[in-house]
């Protein structure tokens, strides 16, 4: 299945009225300000589509990974979706070279899960310079191996279902 992901914006969830909420930051990050959120957790904002269709879902990726705090993104999710109630939010719970494992909610129509699967692989290309192909993408009880083109704003990804049970790398 190919999916044409395009980056809208990245940065982190602040509460309102926090210091800069609502501008970008010199090195281009968002400070998107939705209430509830009590710490800033770090997102990353797409727009998804399979290739050819004219409809395009909207999703965040927070971080969740245990390098940061995963708790403010836990934590900052009921706000982001109730801000958000259109949007579908994958939680990156873990990743590493090649591999990503997320958990994903409002995920209501089919082929949801190939664009979500499509913007998680995106992170890890675009925010950690992931040159893998294919990165291996675990989304709830589905795996998906993901490769990836950079062309212009936004990224062509052909996304397979695996059907064997893939492991992350140590």
């Amino acid at each position: 299945m190919s999916v044409q992901v395009k980056p809208i914006e990245d940065g982190f969830l602040v509460p309102p009225g926090h210091p800069g909420a609502g501008e970008i930051t010199p090195g281009r990050f968002v400070m998107l300000p939705v209430p509830g959120v009590e710490h800033g957790a770090q997102f990353f904002r797409y727009t998804a589509a399979l290739q050819g269709d004219s409809h395009a879902i909207e999703l965040f990726v927070l971080i969740a990974t245990p390098g940061g705090d995963p708790s403010a993104a836990h934590r900052a999710l009921p706000h982001l979706e109730r801000a958000f109630p259109a949007a579908a939010v994958a939680l990156l719970l873990d990743a590493r070279t090649g591999w990503a494992r997320a958990r994903v909610s409002a995920l209501r129509d089919p082929g949801r899960s190939e664009l979500a699967a499509g913007c998680v692989a995106a992170v890890l290309a675009g925010a950690s310079w992931d040159e893998s192909d294919p990165i291996l993408v675990e989304l709830d009880e589905e795996r998906f191996a993901v490769s990836l083109v950079h062309e212009s704003e936004l990224w062509r990804a052909v996304v397979r279902a695996q059907t064997a049970p893939s492991s992350s790398p140590s």
